[in-house]
């Protein structure tokens, strides 16, 4: 019975559960290009940030290796804080209050880049369009990657919810049939059949009586041994066997075996185990 319900479910059979609304190539695609565009807009970017966080603290600190230190902390605290906070969007926005804490850190951390990056592009290029548009594309275009990325993210993340829930569903049914399967409408069945094969085994070099047995025979027959447990309780007769012969096999089929003072037949322990 429990082979007929099938073998407990498992995660890795719900992987793909959940289709994307895109083509897998599409969406690494997209991946790839996003990296190679962020990688684009973060350099030049970076390297301002760096001057002007250095050179501004070196004002108050003239120490050169602290000069370094707080232009590497620049450019972490300002791109890479756009791109952590968006991300975490996806995964830790689950309220007002923490969508809007990681949208005044965003905002605060593009504020950085911006400024870094328009004070220095623009020192003696004020009236150049270029030199604007140079100074704030970069930064603009850092944290939309990050948008997209994020999207993919949450994509992903919707589609191992829904893998997760199909398992989960899934494993409690199969452990409310598997815990009680004798409650099941087939298991009466299921019990017959094992017991009409375990009769078949005991007696197979009776083939041709066997044969001759009509469906009332072994009908009489499984009923037989599905009462055998109650002993206590005087059987009842309902059904007569076709023919004299089937009569004869069914009284050997079902003859007891002594244990003590109990009588149990023969078939019972491996009706049992195949079932």
């Amino acid at each position: 019975m429990i082979r007929a319900l099938g073998s407990k479910p498992t995660r890795e059979q719900f992987t793909h559960t959940a289709i994307s609304r895109y083509p897998l190539s599409v969406t690494r695609l997209i991946s790839l290009l996003c990296m190679v565009l962020l990688l684009a807009a973060f350099t030049p970017s970076a390297i301002r940030l760096y001057v002007i966080g250095s050179q501004t603290f070196g004002q108050a600190v003239p120490n050169n290796l602290a000069q370094v230190a707080v232009g590497l902390a620049t450019v972490l605290s300002a791109e890479i804080g756009q791109v952590v906070f968006s991300l975490a969007l996806a995964t830790l926005g689950t309220s007002t209050t923490s969508r809007r804490l990681l949208y005044l850190s965003m905002g605060m951390c593009t504020s950085v880049a911006l400024a870094g990056n328009i004070q220095v592009a623009l020192l003696g290029f004020e009236q150049s369009v270029f030199a604007w548009l140079e100074a704030i594309v970069p930064p603009m275009v850092v944290l939309s990657t990050a948008y997209v990325l994020k999207g993919q993210m949450l994509e992903t993340i919707e589609q191992r919810h829904a893998a997760e829930y199909a398992y989960q569903s899934a494993l409690v049914d199969w452990q409310a049939l598997t815990a009680e399967p004798e409650q099941l409408p087939e298991w009466s069945q299921f019990h017959a059949n094992a017991l009409q094969d375990a009769l078949r085994k005991v007696n197979a070099r009776r083939k041709e009586t066997l044969a001759a047995m009509t469906q009332a025979d072994w009908r009489l027959a499984v009923y037989r041994e599905m009462q055998a447990d109650l002993w206590f309780a005087e059987p009842e007769e309902t059904e007569r066997p076709a023919n004299h012969a089937a009569l004869d096999l069914l009284d050997d089929l079902s003859s007891p075996r002594r244990n003590g003072n109990s009588a149990v037949p023969k078939v019972i322990a491996a009706a049992s185990g195949a079932v």
